[in-house]
C-alpha cells in the first residue's frame, strides 16, 4: 500500500471511530479504554504488524495500546468541539473517500486480471536479451550482510561467529533485531551510491571494504550494527542473469499492471462519455469563464 493511501486508511479510521461507539461483547479481553470505548487484545493484535510481534510481544502490545488511548482522547476532544461539523472537515472526508475509492478499484482491476499479471522466466530472458544494453551497469553494485543487534556484546559475538565460520542464516537468526529481512536483504545486489545512505558511517565503510571483510561495530538510531561485503560488480559490467531475472519479472509485472489498469479506467471513461454522461466546456469557453 502507498504511503499515501496509508495515510488516507489512518484518516478514514480516526473518523469512523470518532463516530462510533467501540463496544466489547463479554469474555473479550479489554486492554484500553477512553470514555466508555474500549481496546480488546484481539484488536490490537490484528492491527500490529506482524515483525513487531515477533521481535517483543509485550512491547508492542503496550506501545500500540498507549497510542491507541492518546489517538482516542484527540479523537474525542476534536468530535466535542465540533470538528466534524465544519465545512473544512468534510471537504477533506470528501476528498479522501474518493481517493480512496480510486485506489481500491485499481486494486480490484488487479485482483481481476491477476491471472494476466504473471511474467514467465522465458519473457523476461527475451527482453534482456532485446535489450541487453539497457542493463550495463553505470557504478560499482555490491552485495553485503548488515546485521543489526540490541547490543553491542550481541553484534561482537555475531562478529566473532562469522569470523568463526558459522553459517550466515544462524547468525543471523540468533542476534538480528529483524532475521527475515536482514537475511533477505543479504541476498540482492545494491548500487553502492544509494546502499546505506541513511547510515552515514555504514554507507563510508561500504566504499572501502574487500571481499569478505567485516566493518566495525557501529552505534546508530539505539541499535548495533556490522557490515560485511560478500561480493561487487563493477561499472561496466552486465549484471549476472540469474541475479537480474526477478527484477526483470518485476518490472514486467509492473508494466502489465499499468497498462491493464489505465485501459480499464479509459474504457469507464469512454463508456460515460457515450452515454453522455459526461459534460465538458470547451477551451474557448473556459477561456472567457477565466477572463470574466
Amino acid at each position: 500500500m502507498s504511503r499515501s493511501i496509508l495515510l488516507i486508511s489512518t484518516f478514514l479510521f480516526m473518523v469512523w471511530t470518532g463516530c462510533t461507539d467501540q463496544r466489547t461483547s463479554p469474555g473479550e479481553n479489554v486492554i484500553a479504554s477512553v470514555s466508555g470505548e474500549t481496546l480488546t487484545m484481539q484488536q490490537a493484535l490484528d492491527q500490529i504488524p506482524s515483525f513487531l510481534l515477533q521481535q517483543d510481544t509485550l512491547s508492542a502490545v503496550h506501545s500500540y495500546a498507549g497510542q491507541w488511548a492518546q489517538r482516542r482522547v484527540v479523537t474525542d476532544h476534536a468530535s466535542r468541539i465540533g470538528i466534524q461539523n465544519t465545512p473544512e472537515f468534510q471537504e477533506k472526508l470528501n476528498r479522501y473517500h474518493d481517493e480512496l475509492l480510486e485506489q481500491l478499484l485499481r486494486e480490484f482491476i488487479i485482483n481481476e486480471h491477476r491471472d494476466q499479471l504473471e511474467v514467465t522466466t522465458e519473457e523476461a530472458q527475451s527482453y534482456y536479451q532485446n535489450y541487453r544494453e539497457q542493463f550495463r551497469m553505470g557504478e560499482r553494485f555490491v552485495r553485503f550482510r548488515h546485521l543489526t543487534t540490541q547490543t553491542r556484546a550481541e553484534a561482537e559475538r555475531a562478529n566473532q561467529d562469522i569470523m568463526n565460520g558459522v553459517d550466515w542464516e544462524e547468525v543471523v537468526g540468533q542476534y538480528s533485531v529483524d532475521p527475515e529481512y536482514q537475511l533477505r536483504h543479504s541476498t540482492q545486489f545494491w548500487p553502492v551510491s544509494m546502499a546505506l545512505t541513511d547510515m552515514p558511517a555504514l554507507h563510508q565503510n561500504l566504499q572501502i571494504l574487500g571481499i569478505t571483510e567485516r566493518s566495525p561495530i557501529h552505534y546508530f538510531g539505539g541499535q548495533f550494527h556490522l557490515l560485511q561485503l560478500m561480493e561487487e560488480k563493477t561499472e561496466g559490467e552486465y549484471p549476472d542473469l540469474e541475479w537480474l531475472i526477478p527484477q526483470i519479472k518485476e518490472w514486467l509485472k509492473l508494466e502489465k499492471t499499468r497498462r491493464i489498469t489505465n485501459a480499464y479506467l479509459r474504457n469507464l471513461y469512454l463508456q460515460a462519455d457515450a452515454n453522455n454522461e459526461i459534460e465538458l466546456l470547451n477551451v474557448t469557453d473556459i477561456e472567457q469563464l477565466l477572463t470574466e
